[in-house]
């Protein structure tokens, strides 16, 4: 229950800007950085805001905070044509990393079908479908896990990245747009994912037209080392026009 018109003027605020700073808070009801700590105390009560680091996330609509059993019947067909152009830009041979996710998850079960093929990723559920094939070589990162997203993450995580070579990547996101960037909702996880992107050859971003429309409160990469990004057609044309006016990446749309 909030206790003042303040607490409820902030929440909107919250729910309006999906993700607000402390200073923000404090510059914009005019209060001390003591008075925001307690409101947002008061607003995490409520379930669907999360204090993070310096600011709050308002979580109802964030990806990473929605249980994966969920997450990977949205949208499933999108997810399966993904997938599908995904595996076909992988070659025999070849090393891929996987991020933790449900639409990597889907490109995992495409690479069921595939032979020597090597796949590095820190999502659990991802590494224990992979060891069914005996005709690919996986390996998981290590790390500190992260039960929401079945992920490992952490400095374990990243130190053991930052040692490989990697000819593609597939890595996902909680929103995309050509001026910020690519958006999560954990820093944590953020700089698993942007490490992957560092030693990666190729890397694609794996999202679904619904993607485009969300924003997330950590930026965890620009687009300097992406070389497309692979959707599906229900993406509105306002969007891949933004695409469209730039070099990179590329936008394939399935």
């Amino acid at each position: 229950m909030l206790n003042s018109t303040r607490q409820i003027q902030m929440k909107e605020f919250i729910e309006k800007q999906k993700n607000v700073t402390v200073q923000q808070l404090i510059e914009h009801f005019r209060v001390s950085d003591m008075t925001v700590r307690r409101d947002l105390v008061q607003l995490e009560k409520l379930g669907t805001f999360k204090r993070v680091h310096g600011g709050v996330v308002y979580t109802e609509d964030l990806e990473e905070d929605i249980l994966l059993s969920i997450r990977e019947d949205s949208h499933k067909p999108e997810k399966e044509r993904i997938a599908e152009k995904a595996v076909s830009l992988v070659q025999e041979g070849q090393s891929v990393l996987l991020d933790a996710g449900s639409t990597t998850l889907e490109i995992a079960r495409k690479l069921l079908a595939e032979k020597n093929i090597t796949v590095i990723t820190n999502a659990i559920n991802i590494a224990s479908l992979l060891s069914q094939n005996v005709n690919l070589q996986v390996i998981m990162t290590g790390g500190d896990v992260r039960h929401s997203t079945q992920s490992l993450v952490g400095p374990t995580t990243v130190q053991f990245l930052r040692q490989l070579q990697v000819d593609h990547a597939f890595i996902g996101c909680s929103g995309l747009s050509q001026q910020r960037g690519l958006m999560n909702s954990n820093m944590v996880e953020g700089e698993v994912k942007r490490t992957m992107m560092i030693v990666t050859r190729h890397v694609y971003v794996v999202a679904d037209h619904t993607k485009f429309e969300q924003t997330a409160f950590n930026r965890f990469a620009g687009w300097e080392h992406v070389d497309a990004v692979i959707s599906t057609k229900q993406v509105k044309e306002e969007y891949q026009r933004e695409f469209q006016e730039k070099e990179s990446p590329k936008l394939v749309l399935v």
